[in-house]
């Protein structure tokens, strides 16, 4: 089964590279007992589950649709979980959860996917049960984190250390446009158009032990390694605060989310500064807050655009 560990994977870096990595570490027979646990503490979850099937809430989300972006929840799906009792709300959604990973070797083999990314769906899995078990308030339908997990689970995003990939998005054509010439070119004319697109996402609950230049390296080796799985995506992107060229002067020690990417296939293009690139860029830096403070550095965001024959030429095994 997928669903166990992958032992005949070979040469998955994750193993030398990251000492906290669960993906050779099975999750499915902890389903059962976060289960237990969470009926236990919550004794009239499974009412609320037989009043409002996981299904009904899954068809009404529709995750199979084409979807451009993941913390939009749709109306009926929104209005379902408003009529849970407040108290088993996010417990429903914890179940939710649970009974998705259980079907993980079905949802997995319709993508097509290589083995090595069951592996990585393994250690987010470990990791969700082990949250779920902790504190399953964290399941907050409104919440940017939870609704990644919820698309992890739903095996939609890909993990991939310091990014997961979302696969449903594009990039905007006013942006394109207002950039001139090269980025038109680019965009319409190398990656063949706009959208679909892999977006990356930094993930706060493995930021701190994947956001570093190893799992940067490894979030491009696996987009690309996804990308013959995808034949209908143009290529990758991510936009953020921290790939504007002045933070490799202010910050040098984090460059490397740039300096992996631009001049090595990648196009970049400013977005602009808006008050959350701002809140972002200063939030976990003096440094940074000083310098807006005294009027030397406005956060910006920047795009990095790889196309999907770029991307894998730099990062393709």
């Amino acid at each position: 089964m997928l669903a166990t560990p992958l032992q005949y994977v070979a040469d998955v870096p994750a193993r030398t590279l990251f000492p906290q990595w669960r993906g050779d570490q099975p999750f499915m027979h902890r389903l059962a007992p976060a289960r237990e646990k969470l009926d236990a503490a919550f004794p009239a979850l499974g009412a609320a589950i037989a009043a409002f099937p996981f299904a009904t809430f899954e068809a009404a989300y529709q995750p199979a649709a084409v979807v451009h972006s993941y913390h939009t929840t749709p109306a009926r799906a929104r209005a379902l979980i408003d009529q849970l009792p407040v108290a088993e709300r996010s417990a429903w959604l914890c179940a939710l959860m649970l009974d998705l990973m259980g079907q993980f070797d079905t949802i997995f083999a319709a993508t097509r996917l290589p083995e090595e990314f069951a592996l990585h769906y393994a250690d987010s899995f470990n990791r969700i049960i082990d949250q779920i078990d902790a504190n399953p308030g964290f399941a907050d339908i409104g919440r940017d984190s939870f609704l990644k997990d919820l698309w992890l689970t739903r095996v939609v995003m890909i993990p991939a250390f310091a990014q997961i990939w979302w696969p449903r998005s594009g990039l905007s054509a006013r942006n394109i446009v207002k950039q001139g010439v090269k980025p038109a070119l680019y965009v319409f004319g190398r990656c063949g158009g706009r959208r679909p697109f892999l977006e990356g996402h930094t993930h706060d609950p493995v930021a701190k032990a994947y956001w570093n230049e190893p799992g940067w390296r490894e979030a491009l080796r696996l987009a690309a390694l996804a990308l013959p799985a995808m034949p209908h995506i143009r290529g990758a992107f991510g936009t953020a605060w921290f790939y504007d060229p002045a933070v490799r002067g202010i910050s040098p020690r984090i460059s490397f989310a740039q300096d992996l990417q631009v001049g090595r296939g990648a196009l970049r293009m400013e977005i602009g500064s808006d008050a959350a690139t701002i809140a972002n860029a200063t939030a976990t830096s003096a440094e940074r807050r000083n310098r807006y403070r005294e009027g030397n550095y406005l956060p910006t965001d920047y795009a990095v655009i790889w196309s999907r024959r770029d991307l894998i030429a730099a990062y393709g095994n």
